[in-house]
Order: structure tokens, then sequence, then C-alpha cells
């Protein structure tokens, strides 16, 4: 499993849309709110440093205007001073505010030292600086310091423009309202769409949903309608089948009855059972190929396949009957490739092959040629047979249709085989001086100019 699956795991749609939608806009109102806050914490606490700066130019104006020490500056509350000596004896202000405790350390240019103390029990922002004021010792600078509540400066809460943070919390509450409705909207669509798969009959043209699923609808209805066609269509095979196997297994037990009873002597009955035995085995196993078929159709693509070398297995597989039947046979035609499956492609030639051994005269001649032009690959089963009956034609490759002595599903199969490569199968009278001097399958690929 990829990382993005395991971030995002299965669930609901509405609910995933909804938490990434709102929480990206109500995370992004968080970050503007803090970076609003930061802006404004750092905006109050350069007033507050400014402040302490000028209470303390204030003190040392008081004391140069005459009034010396004693005389109390005007810093406004919540603002307090306090003035000692080098050594942090106290001379004047609030006796409460502890004394700068590195005296040693501040500039003589009178450049202010900012920190955090004590002030009383309240924690305070202070400013402290070296100053020459009027009242002190001859010559002695003084530690002049100025303080004001620590909480003054967190009270950023009330210095927050409120009307930007109404805006953008408003703009905020009317986006959740806006993708809400349309996460909304977007499930009954969904629901809709969901509605259309359940409902076999429904016409895919009638379908309301998200054009985005339309072509979902659309094949998954076009899937249930050739489901149907297909079901209909085994139905009937098998129904026909049924019909087919209940008449070779009807005349096997009468000739069973005929040989139990004696009226038959059983040199003439049990080739005739044989016969029937092997029509019975022989339909059996062409719909078992008929059922292996429809699932090489639904294993996936086709490859190229060497179309000689399938060939030369068929032969060798029914290289016996050829000889039983004392057939002169030949594989002509360079190697060709051509997408198939090699299952199905063998099955295809047995079947052709058999056919045309049966039809083949005794001492006769058969073969297969495969042969190319322009962009047209064939494969071609002759043999020496009668030919076809002009009457019989349309119907052979039909299921349970047959000329004598056939099953009448070797056809059908072979047809069904080629339609399932995408090639083409057509049966021919191969006609020499006005007679038909055989028969001719030709399975085709592609097409030419």
């Amino acid at each position: 499993m990829t990382w993005p699956h395991r971030l995002l795991p299965a669930a609901s749609l509405r609910g995933f849309l909804l938490g990434w939608l709102l929480g990206g806009l109500w995370l992004t109102v968080a970050l503007i709110t803090l970076w609003q806050g930061a802006a404004t914490f750092a905006r109050v606490a350069q007033a507050q440093d400014e402040r302490l700066g000028v209470a303390l130019s204030q003190v040392v104006q008081a004391a140069a205007q005459g009034g010396g020490l004693a005389s109390p500056p005007p810093i406004a509350e919540p603002l307090s001073y306090r003035v000692s000596t080098m050594q942090g004896e106290w001379l004047a202000g609030d006796r409460t505010l502890a004394a700068y405790p590195w005296r040693g350390a501040l500039s003589d240019t009178g450049l202010p030292r900012l920190y955090v103390t004590q002030w009383g029990r309240v924690p305070a922002r202070a400013a402290a600086a070296l100053r020459h004021v009027p009242g002190a010792a001859a010559g002695e600078a003084v530690v002049v310091q100025a303080a004001e509540p620590l909480r003054e400066r967190l009270a950023l809460w009330q210095e927050l423009p409120k009307t930007l943070l109404a805006w953008v919390y408003g703009a905020a509450a009317a986006m959740t309202l806006v993708v809400w409705s349309g996460v909304s909207m977007a499930s009954r669509w969904l629901a809709r769409a969901s509605r259309a798969l359940e409902s076999p009959q429904m016409d895919a043209a009638a379908y309301d949903g998200p054009s985005e699923l339309r072509p979902v609808v659309e094949r998954i209805h076009g899937l249930r309608r050739r489901q149907r066609e297909w079901v209909g269509q085994q139905r009937r095979f098998l129904a026909d089948a049924s019909h087919q196997l209940r008449t070779p297994m009807s005349v096997l037990r009468t000739q069973l009855q005929l040989a139990i009873a004696g009226d038959v002597p059983a040199s003439e009955v049990l080739p005739q059972m044989l016969h029937t035995v092997d029509r019975a085995t022989g339909m059996a196993n062409q719909l078992l190929s008929l059922t292996k078929l429809e699932q090489i159709k639904r294993a996936g693509e086709l490859k190229p396949i060497d179309l000689r070398a399938v060939a030369h297995d068929a032969v060798v597989e029914l290289a016996p009957l050829i000889a039983a039947k004392r057939l002169e046979f030949a594989l002509d035609g360079e190697a060709l490739h051509a997408p198939a499956d090699a299952l199905m492609l063998g099955e295809l030639l047995r079947n052709l092959l058999a056919n045309a051994i049966h039809h083949a005269p005794p001492a006769g001649r058969l073969g297969i040629v495969l042969r190319a032009y322009a962009n047209t690959t064939e494969l071609v089963v002759w043999d020496e047979g009668q030919g076809l009956d002009d009457a019989l034609r349309p119907r052979l490759f039909q299921a349970f249709t047959a000329a004598k002595g056939g099953v009448g599903l070797g056809l059908s199969i072979c047809r069904q085989i080629a339609d399932a490569m995408g090639a083409t199968m057509a049966l021919y009278n191969r006609v020499e001086n006005g007679r038909v001097v055989g028969v001719d399958a030709v399975v085709s690929w592609g097409q030419g100019p």
C-alpha cells in the first residue's frame, strides 16, 4: 500500500470532501489569526518599550526643570519609576520597584536597557539607563528606571484589529455554508448515479447525474445488457444441448435393451453402441470447449502467437486419425504471427482438422497453408471433400447444425474462437474446371486495402 492510501484510507466521499475543504479553510483562518496576533503582539511590545523610554526622559526632564528628584514626574499610571545610586540605594520614586541589578553594564551614553523584573508581586517590563539629574551627588550619574506591568504587554486581544478578524471569520463562515451546500449537492448527484446503477431497467440516456459518471453508468448498463444476452444465449444453448444429448442416450438405452434381450446379435449391436458413445463423448467434449472458451475470452489481452508452431502441435495430436485414413498431409507457408491465444487457436485448428479428416476421402489429401498479403494474415485448412451443400451453408456455424456424420458444435465453436481472437472465419468450396474438388476453411486476421 502506497503512502497516499495510508494517509487517505477509503472512507465516505462526503466526509472526505467536507473534512478536506473545511479543514483547509479553517486552517487558513487559524493561520491568519496567528499571524495577526503575532503582528499585534510585536506592535504592542514595541509601543510599551517606547513608553518606557519616554518615561525615563520625563523623569530626567522633571528633575532638570527645578523640582529635583523630590518632584514626581508626569508619568501616567500604570507606569512607575525609581532613581537609585550606582550602589543601588534608593533616591526617589517607587521603593517597591527592585533596583536594576546589572548597573555596571549600563552604557555611559545613556542608552536604556530593557528587561523583565519584579514590581512588588507583579511581573513588569522595565527600562534602565544612566542619567545625570539635579539633586544627585555632584558629578555622579544615577540609575533611572521606568516600569509597567507585563500584563499590559500581553493584553493584545484588546488591540487586535477586530474589524479585520470579524471580516475573515464572517467570510470563513459563509464559505463553510457554500462548501457544505456544494458537497451536499454532489452527494445527491452521486445518489442519483447510485440509483441509476442499481436499476438495471433504466435507460442510460435518462441518466441525470454528474456527467463525469455517465461513461461508468453507460458501461455498466452495457455490461448488464450483454450479461443478460449471454445468459439468454446460454439458457438456449443448454436447452439445445440437453435435447441433443438426450437423443444419443435414448438410442444407447434402446441398443442396450436389444442386446440384453438378445433380439440383435452382439457383434452387430456393439459397434453401433460404440458409435453412439463416441458421438455423445464428442458432443460433451465440445460443450466443455465452449466453457473453456468463455473463460479464456475473459482472461485478458491477446499476444502474438506463432501460427506454424500451433498448427504443428495440432497436426501431431491428430496424426493417428490422418494415418488411419491413409491421408497425405502438407503444412505449407512461412512462420507467421497473429494476435491469439494458444489454447483457443489450438482448439480451432483441431476442430477444423477433425472436420477435414472426416470429410476427406480415404487416401486423399489435406493440409494447412499459412499466407500473408497486404495487411492480412490467413490460416487455411483444406481438404478434398465433396464440398458444401448450398442449402446447408448458411446454417453451418449455428450450434447443433451439422452435415452428415457431424456433431453440430465444431464449426460453431470455431466461429466463436475466431471472433474472440478478432479474426474472421469462412468456408469456401474449392472449384477447378467448374467442378468442386474440396473445401477451404479460412481464418483471417486484419483487412487488406
